[in-house]
């Protein structure tokens, strides 16, 4: 009987401020790579270094610059020839791991028409509800790639990986446990309508002229015409609340360009 082709050493990637109680699980759940970089944000006030090199990742402090600049130092210093890109609020569940390894064991290591890039799809644990319906509960962002043919965006905010080849999909999913709670929801809301406005100043936009109809259109848009209700409380909450976060990016931005 014939050996299944060894795969390609893959290498897992992870930004994170104030994660001690969440980047054990994640970090658990990619066990099956061959190394972890972990970058924490200098300005983390918990033992989130700690907690990763106690999973046996190499740890890299450095101060936040922008989610695509620290996506990119993790990548810079790992060796493996395929990284994956995981949050620190994420899981990636069991079939997806199995994937990975399968669909790297296939792929050559000088890819002629292969994909260079894979995209994952990504599903929004919010109130303890895995979310079905709504926008932007499912994204498929590309996470997984090839180190030599890809790399993220240097955006602060948004960034996403620049591929330099073709991409392909993964069925197995990531599970996203972005919010604790609604403290926390409202902290990171806070610090991502920040960056937000600051980015949308450096492209010269200005706010909407009916900046609450855009608001109020939003909350149909995710609650009724994206069938957010069919989630119940947690996603007709969602979809308040991302309503709220368009309206306080945009009365920031208004500050800023006054």
């Amino acid at each position: 009987m014939s050996e299944a082709p060894a795969r390609p050493r893959l290498a897992v990637t992870i930004v994170a401020r104030d994660e001690e109680d969440r980047l054990p699980a994640t970090l658990a759940s990619v066990a099956f790579a061959d190394e972890a970089v972990v970058v924490v944000d200098a300005a983390t006030t918990d033992r989130t270094a700690e907690a990763a090199r106690a999973a046996g990742a190499r740890v890299i402090l450095r101060t936040f610059d922008g989610f695509g600049p620290q996506k990119n130092a993790a990548a810079d210093a790992t060796t493996a020839p395929w990284i994956l890109s995981v949050d620190a609020d994420e899981i990636v569940l069991p079939e997806l791991a199995a994937e990975i390894e399968e669909t790297l064991a296939r792929v050559p290591s000088v890819s002629g028409h292969s994909p260079v890039a894979y995209r994952i799809p990504i599903h929004l644990e919010f109130l303890g509800r895995v979310l079905r319906f709504g926008r932007d509960t499912v994204v498929t962002p590309a996470r997984l790639y090839r180190r030599d043919a890809a790399r993220f965006s240097d955006a602060r905010i948004h960034e996403r990986v620049m591929a330099r080849g073709p991409v392909g999909t993964l069925r197995g999913r990531i599970l996203h446990r972005s919010y604790r709670n609604l403290t926390h929801y409202l902290g990171k809301l806070d610090l991502y309508t920040t960056l937000g406005a600051e980015a949308k100043a450096a492209e010269g936009r200005r706010p909407p002229r009916f900046l609450l109809l855009r608001v109020a259109w939003e909350f149909l848009d995710r609650s009724l015409f994206h069938l957010g209700v069919l989630d119940g409380t947690a996603g007709l909450t969602y979809a308040a609340l991302s309503s709220g976060s368009t309206l306080f990016k945009y009365l920031k931005l208004r500050a800023l360009v006054q």
